[in-house]
């Protein structure tokens, strides 16, 4: 209930204390990896649900995928169950005590989202994207120290009801009490920065194309023309940056005779900057890319997408599974990840980009930043998961690069929810999901 779509943020803080709670009742191994069993089981399966979305396009794969996701991430908190044991009688020291926890829970936490299995699903901080004030401290510990100070508080409290033991309590209280305090003024000072900016205008997107037709090629045509009509109107309306979403047309674009002479057209035509996501195809290999084109119609910059999508844009083990899986049809070809880090630049702006959910891993969208970044631009195609809570995840974990970065974070999807965050975590734009529309969106000028 603390995560999307009820985003019900103050339930995070004691959430965990019944889990808690119940791990220093015993002191058998065997008993906490049962209670992390049925705690990891239960919460993964909950958050995760959006995953059997998929159902529509891969049937009963889906569901399967959804249980071998659940049960891979479980084993993470029976890791973290088996380390508690192991340290849950050697610290003595009570004000440790909880701080020791929250650093394991933090560091399992970050365990979970590394490799090609990796998801930030799940990550505690990732609830607070609402508690603007007190998530500023990602700004110098990302949502993983946010993370840290729930889980803290949460460890004390439990351990105080446990074991009456509350000095840890009381610092967990001091440490919230001073990261609210370094966010409000955070705040107070962008407020009083804010009005001396000069802004330029770019306009997002929104086709809202079911994924069922988008993949069809017969739909292909009417796919651009979509997007066509409505960069003219953003285009007429001043914006100098029209941007489409993820794969916004089911082919090559820019290697397709027809389409690509048409896409150099509308920029040629507006006189404006156009950033499009397209499957591209390069020396026997796919790529999923973001590129930008400038109005005299030249393609300037191309960045390929690195952490592809298990199972949605790669077969993992292919050799093993492609012969079970061939009847599902999306596994002839697979993407090809990409190293490249460079920066994507339109009008003037080094903009970093991140494709689909690439957005969701902090230290993915860190290394990409520069200080002469202008701001964060993520493509993505939210339409695979129709109106489950992940499309709202996905935006929350864009106030959270926003914040870590100090960058504007700017998210254009085919069915939503785009939309544009400042610096400091607040949503300034947004649209409504499974919706067409343009968003126009005002970013500062470096």
């Amino acid at each position: 209930m603390a995560f999307p779509k009820l985003n019900f943020y103050p339930l995070a803080w004691v959430a965990l204390v019944p889990f808690f709670y119940v791990l220093l009742l015993t002191n058998s191994l065997k008993e906490r990896l049962k209670i992390g069993f049925v705690f990891g089981t239960v919460f993964f399966a909950l958050n995760l649900f959006w995953v059997n979305e998929l159902f529509r396009f891969v049937t009963f794969w889906a569901v399967l995928g959804f249980l071998m996701l659940v049960l891979f991430q479980m084993l993470f908190v029976l890791l973290f169950c088996y380390i508690f044991h192991q340290i849950s009688e050697r610290i003595k020291i009570d004000i440790f005590f909880p701080i020791v926890v929250a650093f394991l829970w933090v560091f399992v936490e970050w365990l979970r989202a590394l490799g090609p299995f990796g998801v930030s699903a799940g990550v505690v901080g990732y609830s607070q994207a609402n508690f603007l004030a007190f998530i500023q401290i990602a700004s110098f510990s990302s949502v993983y120290g946010v993370s840290f100070v729930v889980i803290m508080f949460n460890m004390a409290l439990a351990n105080g009801l446990a074991r009456k033991k509350y000095f840890g309590l009381i610092a967990a209280v001091v440490i919230i009490a001073g990261g609210f305090y370094y966010g409000q003024n955070a705040l107070w000072d962008a407020d009083c920065t804010r009005t001396k900016c000069v802004y330029t205008s770019i306009a997002i997107i929104q086709p809202n194309i079911d994924q069922m037709d988008k993949m069809k090629t017969s739909e292909v045509m009417r796919t651009y023309e979509i997007q066509d009509k409505m960069s003219r109107q953003a285009a007429s309306q001043g914006a100098e940056i029209i941007i489409w979403p993820e794969t916004a047309v089911f082919s090559y674009l820019l290697q397709d005779q027809v389409l690509s002479s048409r896409i150099r057209k509308l920029a040629v035509e507006t006189g404006k900057w156009l950033i499009i996501g397209t499957p591209y195809y390069e020396k026997g290999k796919i790529f999923n890319s973001m590129v930008s084109i400038s109005p005299s119609g030249e393609i300037v910059s191309r960045f390929n997408k690195l952490h592809l999508v298990p199972f949605g844009e790669y077969l993992p083990f292919r050799t093993l599974l492609f012969p079970i899986l061939k009847a599902v049809g999306y596994y002839d070809q697979d993407f090809s990840p990409s190293q490249n880090d460079n920066a994507v630049f339109a009008a003037g702006k080094n903009i970093v980009p991140a494709i689909c959910f690439e957005s969701t891993f902090p230290s993915l969208v860190k290394q990409r930043v520069k200080i002469n970044s202008s701001f964060i631009l993520t493509l993505t195609n939210d339409a695979w998961f129709g109106n489950s809570s992940a499309a709202y995840f996905h935006l929350n974990t864009g106030i959270f690069r926003a914040i870590e970065n100090r960058k504007y974070f700017i998210q254009a999807a085919n069915t939503g929810i785009s939309g544009s965050i400042d610096p400091y975590g607040r949503v300034m734009n947004r649209s409504r999901l499974n919706s067409q529309e343009v968003l126009f969106i005002p970013v500062p000028v470096n």
